[in-house]
């Protein structure tokens, strides 16, 4: 490759070469900027990924991993490898003089850390950083901070107010030199920049971290990401004020050249109100629903993201600003939303991002530490700050009734630290910018007390917050306890339309007789796309006023049968917006914040085509539903159906079948059916197996006993009602007993598990395809029941 040389009054100067001539040709491929930057890629990528898969069992969340791989490949690595060389060398009695840390490190650093290859470093760093935060905000809904009104906002406030203060009367600790240095930290404001650094939460951390330890959808995660986007908003904006009057008032500004300064601003909200929001909403409407957005759209939106960070550097008070309030008007959600994290959000998040954290890294060394005392003053001032900040979370939370753990995990959460700590002390340690603060080992401390906080809050949250097990209301929450006039609450999970005609007939049966009242809380579950936070909509508030604007077909339906039974079944329409996995935590939360008695999650068929981790991640929230959820677990297995029920049609017929051998889901099957049974419309028959043996009669069998004849007595004078009993000897009979069964149902009832199981089970475990049915249910969602005409209701007892 030929060189440029360019002339000029200091002679002739020969720029570096972006590219390599290859080692054929005696050429060092990472003494040039190009291949440099590709082995800065790779090492923090590789880096960091290999050490998370080392502490994700321990709950930590990837951030910490980025942290540790930078600090790792930066001064860290020589220091570490000098150690290594100097144990193997007095180990082994080799000759001569051990390596010297400042020989290794200075190779190092010439090699990874080269002056001409920190410049597209820090240029590829921050640009992702501005991608990321854009793209953070686009899966934001700003509206979310309102959703807990004055609660959020207090617990924010207080999150920032009572930090500062109690930091600010700390810093007299410290020593000031000359009235301007303290001494082993850095200028007279450090200490002031990293109060409001130690007390501000960044909204795209938390989301994160929540998110990866599944508690993005709880009701503590979405109290935790409304405060923290109040608290982060709110600091960047006290941030540009506070810094912008400092400006004005040092440079002795008029009123009108002050107001001059804020021209920048005022052609951002123009650009971004009367030009980009109108030019997404269009793209939005363009967009048919369930259609790709067009390429050229989605070029065209991360082209104006860059050209706002170019803005922003040029006009604004940092370079960040344009691209997260671009982000924060974007329409979040499909289609745009959804098509932008989809294709456009891996590179700058995946690749570019970690490069701040190779950026920060090569700053940190521990031998740059001369001043120990100072040092772990510093550390622990942070850790003030950090408890301070919990104690400021917990007392108005305690206020409102929040208990006192849970309060404390909220501190805590609010406590995780990362991305937007870290940009803010490599700034302030910059020794190559006017605006550094911060000694070489004050930025370590700073580093490491960020990281070591998150990582003890990110365990903590991990190991002492559940939100399932933390709240269960005691008592029998089962349908065998009910009392028949009590009011019978129910819970209909959705994952899409098929099964809404099934599930109207069922709760129609539910209802029984006009004496017992019933509650439906109607809840849709939609997976999360394009957006950062999942959230938890009631449609309708305490006043039963109903907000039709987020409603779908699917709860109009619900909204419609509740209008024809009016003053017999209370409907209230809920939709879930979170990722497959967490899906269960929607489910059980609003089961304990309703009481209810039973939940009916529809069992997911996978039809020809079809998406297989989608199914796999929809089936998977069966049997957390079934182990977390605090009430009985009916699990409704449909067959497809054509066409869309609109309500319970006025001639109602149902016709069910209770398939009882004994033990604790079979007699909560047995009650379900008894309640069923009670309706005018409903036809019910019994089917008793029996063994060809005696058993010796113990507790479980007299509460089967007990039950089955208070069904009998119950209904004695019922002509809808008939009860069947069949004796089997071996698990050939039973099975036979099964798939012979009349298919002119609507419903066949069947317990999860038998009390006398061993004869069903023997032999059946192994070619048994869904285990979460139990092998009665198992076989009856089989193939071979394909063309019934009933649909299966698999019933699990909360014991």
């Amino acid at each position: 490759m030929a060189n440029i040389y360019i002339s000029g009054d200091n002679g002739c100067k020969q720029p570096p070469d972006v590219f390599s001539n290859g080692v054929f040709y005696q050429d060092n491929p990472v003494g040039h900027v190009f291949p440099l930057f590709l082995l800065q890629i790779v090492l923090i990528v590789f880096t960091s990924h290999a050490i998370h898969l080392v502490l994700r069992p321990l709950k930590q969340p990837r951030v910490v991993s980025y942290m540790i791989g930078g600090i790792l490949l930066g001064p860290t690595f020589p220091y570490l490898l000098t150690r290594a060389f100097t144990l193997f060398h007095y180990t082994f009695a080799f000759g001569g003089a051990a390596p010297k840390y400042e020989d290794i490190k200075a190779g190092y650093l010439d090699v990874v850390f080269r002056d001409e290859g920190v410049s597209l470093l820090r240029t590829a760093a921050y640009l992702g950083l501005d991608l990321h935060f854009f793209m953070i905000c686009v899966k934001t809904n700003p509206r979310q901070m309102l959703q807990f009104g004055k609660k959020a906002f207090v617990i924010a406030v207080s999150a920032v107010v009572v930090p500062l203060f109690i930091l600010s009367q700390m810093k007299s600790l410290f020593k000031v030199q000359r009235g301007v240095v303290i001494e082993g930290i850095g200028s007279r404001l450090a200490l002031d920049y990293v109060s409001m650094a130690v007390s501000m939460t960044t909204f795209p951390v938390v989301a994160d971290i929540l998110s990866e330890l599944r508690l993005l959808n709880t009701e503590l995660g979405r109290l935790t990401i409304a405060a923290s986007m109040i608290n982060d908003i709110g600091t960047s904006a006290c941030l540009i004020i506070r810094t912008f009057v400092r400006r004005c008032l040092r440079m002795q500004l008029s009123f009108l050249e002050a107001a001059q300064k804020m021209t920048g601003y005022v052609i951002l909200i123009v650009l971004l109100v009367f030009v980009f929001d109108p030019w997404a909403r269009w793209i939005v409407s363009r967009t048919p629903k369930g259609g790709r957005v067009w390429e050229g759209h989605i070029l065209m939106i991360m082209l104006a993201a860059c050209a706002m960070g170019a803005f922003s550097d040029a006009f604004l008070l940092s370079h960040w600003e344009g691209p997260v309030y671009m982000g924060l008007l974007m329409p979040d959600g499909p289609p745009l939303g959804t098509a932008l994290v989809d294709r456009a959000n891996f590179v700058p998040t995946e690749l570019l991002l970690p490069l701040i954290f190779l950026n920060a890294g090569r700053w940190i060394d521990f031998t740059m530490i001369n001043h120990p005392t100072v040092f772990v003053g510093l550390v622990l001032y942070m850790f003030a700050g950090y408890a301070a900040k919990v104690l400021a979370v917990m007392v108005p939370a305690i206020y409102w009734n929040i208990s006192v753990r849970n309060a404390a995990m909220l501190g805590l959460m609010l406590n995780f630290n990362g991305l937007g700590q870290i940009a803010s002390y490599m700034t302030y340690a910059d020794q190559h910018s006017v605006k550094a603060l911060l000694l070489p080992q004050a930025y370590v401390a700073a580093i490491l007390s960020c990281m070591t906080m998150t990582v003890i809050s990110s365990t903590l949250v991990a190991i002492f917050y559940d939100p399932l097990n933390a709240r269960h209301v005691m008592g029998c929450r089962t349908l065998q306890h009910l009392e028949p006039q009590a009011e019978f609450r129910l819970v209909a999970s959705l994952l899409d339309e098929e099964p809404v005609a099934l599930l109207l007939d069922l709760v129609e049966a539910s209802r029984g007789n006009e004496q017992s009242p019933m509650c439906v809380y109607v809840l849709h579950l939609t997976e999360i796309m394009g957006r950062a936070t999942s959230s938890l909509i009631a449609h309708k508030n305490k006043k039963g006023s109903i907000d039709t604007r987020q409603m779908d077909r699917l709860h109009r339906v619900f909204i419609n049968y509740e209008q024809l039974r009016e003053g017999m079944v209370v409907v209230q329409p809920f939709t879930a917006i979170s990722p497959y996995k967490t899906m269960h935590h929607d489910i059980c939360s609003l089961v304990i914040e309703k009481n209810v008695h039973l939940v009916i999650v529809p069992f997911p068929r996978k039809e020809p085509g079809a998406n297989v981790e989608v199914h796999q991640a929809a089936r998977s929230i069966i049997p957390n539903v079934l182990s977390q959820a605090p009430c009985s677990v009916g699990i409704l297995v449909h067959h497809p159906i054509t066409g869309f029920g609109q309500t319970v049609p006025l001639q109602y017929r149902y016709h069910i079948k209770i398939l009882f051998w004994g033990g604790a889901d079979d007699r909560e099957a047995l009650s379900f059916g008894a309640r069923m049974a009670r309706h005018v419309a409903v036809t019910a028959v019994v089917l008793r197996f029996l063994p060809a043996v005696d058993l010796e009669m113990d507790e479980d069998l007299l509460q089967d006993e007990d039950l089955f004849n208070e069904f009998k007595t119950e209904h004695a004078e019922n002509e809808r009602v008939a009860v069947e009993e069949v004796a089997v000897s071996d698990v050939e009979e039973a099975v036979a007993v099964i798939r012979y069964m009349e298919k002119d149902y609507d419903l066949v009832i069947v317990g999860r598990r038998q009390a006398w199981n061993s004869l069903l089970s023997e032999g059946m475990d192994d070619w048994s395809e869904s285990p979460e049915l139990g092998v009665v249910g198992d076989i009856l969602a089989s193939s071979e029941f394909a063309n019934s005409s009933f649909s299966v209701l698999v019933v699990h007892q909360y014991v």
